[in-house]
């Protein structure tokens, strides 16, 4: 507790007749006292400003007749060395401090005064000295308060700093403050790690001891999810420097809960063949959780399997089903989802893979020959398409032939018979191989027979094309 006390050493001028005619009442103003309230240490930060609370007190009639001045004197309470009077206010004089301010109402007997860009050779006892004119009334207070200027600033205060043991659910209240030297230049506070749907509210205050600060408040409700998670709180500075100063303080949260996230992890996996080692582990979260339970279940069984983490045993036809966990602790319990294992008969697994074989080894082949029963039909067709082309080619070009001319009596007998230069008439037919059209010309004698003779161009084509179809 700081204890503020002040009494004054030096008294008002009076007339020395005064002290001879009327000794008694002298002495009475000798020994009358006057407080001020000042903090008896303050720590500021270097290159910043650092804010004195200060009252005072005085008589109120000299107060209301005169004008009041301040004085700030280091080392001593004494303004008989003038090096230690850094602040003069009849003549607002600074020494020592590129700037001195006093920013409370002397009226009303606020002396609260700024000290600017304070640097670490400041540090010292100041003293607060008050003078009223023209009455010539001072009054110099010996209790100093002390400043001390560090270039790191004070680590915040986290409260509580340590939560022991917090329930789920229940609504946990942590405060951080920070002391703030320069109100112009307040800190800014933030946490590290905020749980959902906390709440956080900042605010400026002033300590009964009149020195400020800035206070943070963080209300959430406590989850599992929080639990063994760091929280810090972080104070910045600013400083008339390039670089800003920073400080925390941590606290670990504790929250105590029943098992949650049960589940049921299968090793090698929920599909084995008969004879394997199968191991089945239930994993769950809580706090505490050096006192858990495991109890393992399957189901169409109604009595409990075993107790423990982990189940072990070798794949039989038997150990297939649907298996489940719970996990117990001093708060609650979980049971975990139902995890469906498997056990493969080895000789029915063995047919099956025959039966898959021996299908895919038809597939293989029916697929194979269809590919070859295509590229024999597309052969077919290309061969086909080529000689469809080269026919129309032919018939396009025409085809010079020389003339033939025949008898068809010729044609019909097997041996021809020579015409007689006498009886017989010849008649000559024209066979032109370039007109695919049959034409035919008879001949008449008188007496006679007739001959037709005709062109055979037309057959003769239509025996090369059953040829070439043959081909």
């Amino acid at each position: 507790m700081i204890a503020y006390t002040a009494v004054a050493v030096e008294m008002s001028s009076l007339p020395l007749m005064v002290f001879l005619f009327f000794p008694y009442a002298f002495l009475l103003k000798c020994t009358e006292q006057y407080h001020a309230r000042l903090p008896s240490n303050i720590t500021g930060l270097s290159d910043s400003c650092l804010r004195i609370p200060c009252e005072f007190e005085a008589d109120s009639t000299q107060m209301n007749n005169g004008k009041i001045f301040v004085f700030w004197v280091k080392t001593t309470h004494s303004i008989q060395v003038p090096a230690n009077v850094v602040y003069n206010g009849t003549t607002n004089m600074t020494k020592g401090f590129s700037h001195i301010e006093i920013t409370g109402n002397l009226g009303k007997n606020d002396c609260t005064t700024v000290f600017y860009n304070v640097m670490k050779n400041h540090s010292d006892n100041y003293y607060f000295r008050v003078e009223i004119e023209p009455q010539q009334w001072y009054f110099s207070y010996t209790n100093p308060v002390y400043i001390s200027v560090s270039d790191i600033p004070q680590a915040p205060m986290l409260k509580p700093s340590n939560l022991q043991e917090v329930m789920e659910e229940s609504t946990v209240n942590l405060s951080c403050s920070a002391e703030a030297p320069c109100p112009s230049q307040p800190p800014n506070i933030t946490w590290s790690y905020i749980p959902e749907y906390a709440n956080i509210t900042t605010q400026l205050l002033e300590k009964p001891n009149l020195m400020q600060s800035v206070i943070s408040l963080m209300t959430f409700k406590a989850s599992y999810k929080d639990n063994r998670k760091n929280i810090s709180c972080i104070v910045s500075y600013l400083r008339n420097t390039s670089n800003d100063s920073t400080v925390e303080t941590n606290m670990l949260l504790n929250v105590l809960f029943p098992p949650k996230e049960t589940n049921i992890i299968i090793s090698p996996s929920a599909s084995v063949p008969i004879g394997t080692n199968v191991t089945l582990t239930c994993k769950s979260t809580a706090n505490p959780s050096d006192k858990m339970n495991y109890t393992w279940y399957k189901c169409g069984e109604e009595k409990q399997l075993i107790f423990g983490e982990s189940l072990f045993f070798n794949a039989d036809t038997k150990n297939a089903g649907l298996y489940f966990c719970k996990a117990e602790n001093e708060l609650g319990n979980q049971t975990s989802e139902g995890i469906q294992l498997v056990v493969e008969n080895a000789a029915a697994l063995e047919s099956l893979y025959l039966i898959i074989g021996c299908v895919g080894g038809v597939s293989v082949f029916l697929f194979l020959f269809l590919l070859v029963t295509l590229f024999l039909r597309m052969r077919r067709v290309k061969s086909f398409v080529e000689r469809e082309t080269d026919t129309d080619q032919l018939h396009e070009k025409p085809v010079q032939i020389s003339t033939v001319y025949a008898n068809a009596a010729f044609l019909e007998s097997e041996e021809p018979e020579m015409p007689n230069a006498k009886n017989d008439i010849v008649h000559y037919g024209e066979i032109d191989f370039s007109s695919p059209q049959i034409k035919s010309t008879t001949a008449q004698s008188s007496g006679q027979e007739t001959t037709i003779y005709a062109e055979v161009c037309n057959r003769i084509s239509e025996h090369m094309n059953m040829n070439d179809l043959i081909q």
